[in-house]
């Protein structure tokens, strides 16, 4: 009878080894997806919480021609410095009628405006824009994100805003949005606002010959349609003739 029971258990324990086997594996699978989600929440919440602490974006919904947002209004990869800290791979748009940063939340449910106070720069659909607070000391009269689209020994920023237009079409409002972009020279500790050619040459007056000269050879027209592309270039070139 000794030997009987010894022997009785080891069998039970080897046919019954497949199912305890599989529940086993069931429970670590749980136990590893409930780490993971544990892991996901506390890295969002922790290193990222406060990039998340805005208020909910709200949407429009009256009919609409054109678009409140830079570039478009889909989510896009991003980055952001944030107190000091830079986030990255974050998904972005940006509201440029409401002057609103919004984030998407991890669950990709919830659309989060990013508090400006606390934002020092962004990178969105391969533009950077940085926060300036106005100084008169320094020709600049508005404060908030401008987009620094040369970054030199001089700098070419441009300040991106939208207005809205109220309008009756067939019995139905429509609001439009109207883009107004201007355009901004930083040189020597100054800010100069370029809206024309005259007011670019002016600023660059400097070096206006060598500089036209380059513009010519490289056909360089800054005129009204391609006025932003045109205008980088130049200031790039006025840098190249300067160093």
């Amino acid at each position: 009878m000794k030997l009987f029971v010894p022997l009785f258990l080891l069998t039970t324990l080897i046919c019954c080894k497949p199912g305890f086997s599989q529940k086993l594996e069931k429970e670590n699978v749980a136990n590893l997806q409930v780490k993971n989600a544990i892991d996901l929440y506390n890295h969002y919440n922790a290193d990222y919480a406060p990039v998340y602490n805005g208020e909910s974006y709200l949407y429009y919904t009256m009919k609409m021609e054109g678009s409140p947002f830079f570039k478009s209004g889909d989510f896009s990869r991003g980055w952001v410095n944030y107190k000091g800290r830079k986030y990255d791979s974050l998904q972005l748009l940006y509201d440029i009628t409401r002057n609103q940063l919004v984030t998407l939340y991890p669950d990709k449910v919830f659309s989060i405006i990013i508090q400006n106070q606390f934002v020092d720069s962004f990178f969105l659909q391969g533009h950077t824009f940085i926060a300036l607070e106005e100084d008169h000391k320094q020709n600049l009269y508005n404060s908030g994100f401008y987009d620094l689209l040369y970054n030199g020994k001089t700098q070419l920023l441009a300040r991106r805003a939208e207005t809205l237009l109220t309008v009756i079409q067939v019995d139905v409002l429509v609001t439009k949005f109207i883009n107004h972009t201007h355009y901004y020279i930083h040189k020597n500790g100054l800010y100069y606002l370029v809206s024309n050619k005259k007011d670019v040459y002016h600023v660059f007056e400097d070096n206006i010959r060598d500089l036209k000269r380059r513009m010519r050879r490289n056909h360089i027209k800054l005129r009204r349609k391609n006025f932003e592309t045109a205008l980088i270039k130049v200031t790039a070139f006025y840098d190249q003739l300067s160093h």
